[in-house]
This record gives structure tokens, C-alpha cells and sequence, in this order.
């Protein structure tokens, strides 16, 4: 197996610097991804390769000395080849003096059939730690970015538990309409997931929802 470790941060755009305002609401959690990621490439021993997927418009690798595309949520003037919100944080939490840095970003309307072709090259490409950059959904309460919707909790809790038990038939099972529905952003990049690391052990670090949508930090090694 070539990924030999994963780990799954929230893509809320506010954990980039400056994004959230001065009161940084998600300063604890953007410390706590990074912390997570360093300690996980230390259990590589800094030699694998580091592949950060998340969505975007399209399905592609990305320069790694793209500009922030940061800007869409201040001035919403991204600069030409500005990387995508998911794909950046990814980025941020990479570690240094690692191995090489791969950016890709997955489509978010990839079907899982594409979602799982793309996993199936990084399980068949060299030695990885993948950086999964994904949210559950984002309507747990009336306040959530898609307000509430009665089937959400049930749907995070059942997300959370595959999580924490490396259960990758259940995530190559999440029905793009029901996330669609949900407002569930992180379904393609955990379908990639599900199709580049069959076997590794879960580990469900944090689960909170403090806007309405479920933020999830997670292991597998």
C-alpha cells in the first residue's frame, strides 16, 4: 500500500490567516489541523511524499507556488491560477522539510466512480501521507450556511463513525445528490480517500460543529 497514512482537516475557509477577522474564531482548530498533520508525518518519518486533495472547479494538480486565492473572501478578486480555498489550507498544514508536496484538487461534482479512479492512482503511486482537506455538512442548525435540515445530524454521526473506523465502503457509498442536499463540500476528497487507503486503521481525533457545520479532524495509519 503506497498511502501509508491519512489525515482528514475541515475546509472552513476561515482557518486561513486573516479570513475569520480579528476575533479568529478558528485559531485553536487551525493550530490543533496543524499539529495533527506534523505529528502524523512524523509517524512517516518525513520520507513520504505529501498529497493535499480537496475541492475545486476541476479536477487537476496545482503549482505548489500557486497564489492565494484567499482574496475570493475579502475582495472576491483572485489572482490568475489563485489555488482553491480547499486545496490551500491543505497547503498550509503541510509540513516542512518533508518530502515532495502534491496539490491536487478534485472536482466537486466528481462522480465517485472518477473520485475512486483518482484514489486508485495515489494507492498505486509512491510512498504518501494524504492531507484530505473536507467538511461534513453544513446543515446541522438554523444558522448553518444551509440552515437545517432534519436528516443532517443523523448523516454527521454516521460520518464521524466511518471515520473513526476507517470504513471506506461507507464513504465510497456517500450519494452526491444527499450531499449536494446537505451542503456536504467534502464528499469528493473523502471518496478519494476511500479508494487510496483500504486498510488503514481510523482514528476520529475531534468532531464540532460550532457554525452549523460538522468540522472533523481525523487519522488513519
Amino acid at each position: 500500500m503506497s498511502v501509508i497514512a491519512a489525515v482528514v482537516v475541515p475546509a472552513a475557509p476561515a482557518l486561513l490567516p486573516g479570513i475569520g477577522g480579528a476575533d479568529d474564531p478558528l485559531g485553536d482548530l487551525r493550530e490543533r489541523a496543524r499539529q495533527l498533520v506534523a505529528d502524523t508525518s512524523a509517524v512517516t518519518k518525513g520520507g513520504a511524499r505529501v498529497v493535499v486533495i480537496g475541492a475545486g472547479q476541476s479536477t487537476r494538480t496545482w503549482p505548489t507556488d500557486a497564489p492565494s486565492g484567499a482574496a475570493r473572501f475579502t475582495t472576491g478578486v483572485v489572482p490568475e491560477g489563485g489555488l482553491p480555498a480547499d486545496v490551500e489550507i491543505g497547503r498550509m498544514f503541510a509540513p516542512s522539510g518533508g518530502g515532495e508536496l502534491v496539490l491536487h484538487s478534485i472536482a466537486a461534482d466528481a462522480t465517485p466512480q472518477e473520485c475512486a479512479r483518482l484514489g486508485h492512482e495515489l494507492r498505486d503511486g509512491p510512498s504518501t501521507l494524504l492531507v484530505c482537506v473536507a467538511d461534513g455538512p453544513a446543515t446541522l442548525t438554523d444558522k448553518a450556511p444551509g440552515h437545517l435540515q432534519p436528516d443532517a445530524t443523523p448523516f454527521a454521526l454516521e460520518l464521524a463513525d466511518a471515520l473513526a473506523a476507517g470504513d471506506t465502503p461507507a464513504l465510497a457509498a456517500l450519494d452526491p445528490a444527499t450531499c449536494d442536499r446537505l451542503w456536504m463540500r467534502g464528499r469528493p476528497a473523502l471518496q478519494v480517500l476511500a479508494a487510496a487507503a483500504p486498510g488503514l486503521r481510523g482514528d476520529l481525533v475531534s468532531e464540532e460543529a460550532p457554525f452549523g457545520v460538522q468540522y472533523l479532524l481525523a487519522r488513519w495509519t
